[in-house]
């Protein structure tokens, strides 16, 4: 039974921990997204591994990063609209954020070349 409840706990601890792959970053990975995200219109925002998701296009308005409260880590922050012309503010986890390469949408974070695992191969942009 202890074995059971282990494992269950383990299972649990790697399902959320995909959630927040590219969230926490460095000053130099938070600049480098930043610049990037500011010559880009428009944006997909969508946790890929989570259920029940759905994609979400963002025009771009404004993109910044800011430390954390901890003063360890850098958070990217990107203010824009969604298709109804709703206001999004975000603080974005670059996995799940998604640009457009060719016809194709792609990770942010796999485009920086981030060690991450955006859960969805490149997929069709569409219009």
């Amino acid at each position: 039974m202890k074995k059971t409840i282990l494992l269950f706990v383990l299972l649990c601890t790697a399902f959320f921990s995909r959630a927040d792959q590219l969230q926490a970053l460095t000053q130099k990975q938070a600049e480098a997204a930043v610049v990037y995200l500011k010559k880009e219109p428009i944006v997909i925002l969508w946790c890929s591994c989570c259920d029940n998701e759905t994609p979400k296009k963002v025009t771009v308005n404004e993109v910044f990063y800011k430390k954390d409260s901890d003063g360890k880590y850098y958070s990217v922050i990107l203010k824009g609209r969604d298709e109804s012309g709703k206001e999004v503010e975000e603080y974005l986890d670059l996995a799940y954020v998604f640009v457009k390469k060719g016809r194709k949408a792609q990770s942010l974070g796999k485009v920086l070349k981030f060690e991450c695992d955006p859960c969805t191969k490149p997929f069709e942009w569409s219009k």
